[in-house]
């Protein structure tokens, strides 16, 4: 029982690692648009896999941005 703690916790902790960097990197860059919201929800099943779902709302300054 607690390995399976600990590969919950190790998982949780990738994936932090992979999610906050990328999330600050979209609200900081100096492009053509800004991030005006960024949402993520993950739900950890029992069967030891994830259902994530990523939300983001931006605003485009131009219009060279199409089929996004």
């Amino acid at each position: 029982m607690k390995k399976q703690y600990l590969k919950y916790i190790f998982a949780l902790t990738l994936l932090l690692i992979i999610v906050i960097p990328n999330k600050i990197f979209a609200i900081t860059s100096s492009g053509d648009y800004t991030i005006e919201s960024y949402d993520i929800d993950m739900i950890v099943n029992e069967d030891n896999t994830f259902d994530i779902t990523e939300k983001i709302t931006a605003y485009f300054n131009t219009s060279k941005h199409r089929n996004i």
